[in-house]
């Protein structure tokens, strides 16, 4: 590690050895050595991570969500993002962790109006009409069977407005394990799904949609694309195109 990178804080929790590092203009949150977010303090506006910026992909499909939940907190970046592009979202963030909801406010601007933190479990969520429900958790680097099982999505699904999306980031040991998961998931939302793999990385967002796309056509999608990247500085025709990669015509929400 290099001399010139600050440790601002350091801390074994209930999650693993948990550290804020510094270089530069660059802060990063890791748990046991893994990195969960990132900020440019000189640009907190700006989404750093390839894995943040993979979940906005459900944008492509779906309108600007008034209500967001949020699984697991992290640094706070999706939230610090969509409160700057839209300060009029609404939204709740479920962290069992209370030192993680605590640097996420100190180290990370996790925002100060419109977005509350919650220190439980988030099956103890019982709040409804959510436009966009992000998952976001892991347990000893996978994703826990109780997240994907039949009860929880049924849950999530209950839990999300009319035209609501499901993300989750999903971790698993094989291809197995992600057929049954996505068998699981079509069957409850009426095949209304999309798996989209985030390059160089092992996380697999599973989208779950319950309404139909937006746009029905891959011309719109593309056209969609370009304005998003326009009104929210991602490179949304990047997302798309992996989108298309992953998924074939029919295969769901396509």
């Amino acid at each position: 590690m290099s001399k010139q990178t600050k440790l601002l804080f350091q801390q074994t929790t209930s999650k693993g050895a948990v550290e804020v590092r510094q270089y530069k203009n660059q802060r990063w949150l890791n748990i046991d050595t893994i990195e969960q977010t990132r900020i440019d303090i000189a640009h907190p506006e700006k989404l750093i991570l390839a894995l943040h910026q993979y979940f906005l992909t459900a944008l492509l499909f779906m309108k600007t969500p008034e209500n967001v939940l949020l699984g697991g907190l992290g640094g706070g970046a999706l939230a610090r993002f969509l409160h700057n592009k839209r300060p009029d979202i609404n939204g709740t963030a479920f962290e069992i962790d209370k030192t993680i909801a605590s640097l996420a406010r100190e180290y990370f601007y996790y925002p100060k109006e419109k977005w509350v933190i919650t220190i439980d479990d988030i099956q103890s969520c019982n709040e409804e009409n959510f436009d966009f429900i992000i998952i976001d958790i892991a347990e000893s680097d996978l994703t826990p069977d109780w997240l994907t099982s039949e009860k929880t999505l049924l849950r999530f699904k209950r839990q999300l407005s009319i035209k609501g999306v499901l993300a989750i980031n999903l971790l698993l040991t094989d291809t197995h394990s992600l057929s049954e998961t996505l068998s699981r998931t079509r069957k409850i939302f009426e095949r209304r799904t999309l798996c989209v793999s985030v390059p160089d990385h092992r996380n697999i967002i599973l989208f779950a949609f319950n309404h139909h796309a937006e746009s029905d056509t891959i011309n719109d999608l593309k056209i969609r694309a370009e304005n998003l990247t326009n009104v929210w500085g991602v490179d949304f025709s990047t997302l798309l195109d992996q989108v298309l990669h992953d998924n074939p015509e029919g295969s769901g929400i396509i």
